[in-house]
């Protein structure tokens, strides 16, 4: 059985359709895009970051699996050197065990064309992507999550992660009902809480598009982090576009000086597997100088909190923004949001001591807030 990885041409687009409807047939809810060209991040003449579809073809005709290489440029320790990330690799094996090595041909593509790659997120240990990348020897490392939450009775009666077993679900009800969980939770994040956060002389504002400024912090923070995604404004831009309203973009000022940036999301649930219905905000991505990120976490939830969200969540790798998160009143939880790096990248992350405690990562990483 011969299969060749290639570039999603438009010629293929009715073989990516029929290697869907097989999908279909077998149960699977999983899908390859329809068309040829990313909807997210093009690959535009001049863009470093850009990501392009790859297929495994059988017999120059037919569809077998295929994948997404997002390339992005990264800053380690103030050098810049561009990484990549396969995203989703899928493959026929999920219905039909005969294609069962598809997977692992197409990450070994991804690895030919960039030696350096990393994946963020997974969603447990008990996916099948996590066991992949387990069994190629990659390194795993999970990124802490945490959070906050504002409607206790809420978060209580609809946390679905919480709820899977009927004494569970007996349990949260009767806190409830009876105001203990409301006073329990908000006294934890009460005392969690950094009472020298000063909101007096602290103030943000909702922007369309970062722009100079921007790339001032920027400039100030690049050699602050053992390893960090490019966060200038043409990256951002980029990632978080200005026709697309769903990210929320805060800018924060300190007695009218700007000390960092926020962006964030209002999103109602349904039927979410970890949180049912409610409605979430996500811290997912923010950049600031050390002394800062306290205050612009605070900025964050505070808008989120006025905006109405039952709970506010985020995950961050960094050990100062994960301090700042708990002085915010923000609870550390359990994660399935993982970090992993190929042996190259693994390599070279050793040989200039990056530390993950030292590293920048969140959700705005990797493919992004796609389940947020």
């Amino acid at each position: 059985m011969s299969i060749v990885i290639k570039p999603y041409s438009k010629d293929l687009i009715e073989a990516v359709i029929d290697f869907n409807e097989r999908l279909k047939k077998g149960g699977s809810t999983f899908r390859l895009p329809r068309s040829n060209i990313p909807e997210w991040l093009p690959k535009i003449e001049n863009r470093k970051i850009y990501q392009e579809y790859l297929l495994a073809i059988q017999d120059n005709s037919i569809v077998r699996g295929g994948y997404c290489l997002k390339h992005q440029e990264f800053s380690f320790n103030g050098d810049i050197i561009p990484i990549g990330v396969p995203i989703f690799p899928l493959s026929e094996g999920i219905i039909d065990k005969t294609y069962n090595f598809v997977a692992l041909q197409l990450l070994t593509d991804a690895l030919k064309r960039q030696p350096l790659l990393y994946g963020l997120g997974l969603g447990g240990k008990e996916e099948p992507i996590y066991k992949i990348y387990k069994a190629l020897g990659w390194s795993i490392i999970s990124i802490p999550f945490y959070f906050k939450v504002n409607h206790p009775v809420n978060f209580l009666r609809k946390i679905s992660y919480l709820r899977k077993k009927r004494f569970n679900k007996l349990m949260l009800d009767f806190l409830a009902i009876t105001g203990i969980g409301f006073i329990v939770i908000k006294l934890i994040q009460f005392l969690l809480t950094n009472k020298e956060n000063n909101k007096n002389s602290l103030s943000f504002e909702i922007v369309k598009t970062f722009s100079t400024w921007t790339d001032e912090l920027w400039e100030e923070c690049k050699t602050l982090f053992s390893m960090i995604a490019v966060r200038d404004s043409n990256v951002l831009n980029i990632l978080y576009p200005t026709d697309n309203d769903k990210f929320i973009r805060l800018k924060i000022s300190l007695k009218n000086c700007v000390i960092g940036w926020v962006v964030v999301l209002n999103t109602q649930m349904s039927n979410h597997k970890q949180f049912g219905n409610m409605r979430v905000g996500s811290i997912i991505d923010c950049l600031a100088l050390p002394e800062n990120e306290s205050r612009v976490i605070l900025c964050a939830a505070n808008y989120l909190e006025k905006e109405g969200v039952d709970i506010i969540i985020s995950n961050q790798s960094h050990r100062s923004w994960c301090s700042a998160l708990k002085k915010t009143g923000f609870i550390k939880g359990p994660s399935n949001f993982y970090f992993v790096a190929s042996k190259k990248l693994s390599k070279l992350i050793r040989s200039i001591e990056v530390n993950i405690l030292n590293s920048h990562l969140n959700r705005g990483d990797c493919d992004g807030p796609i389940n947020l």
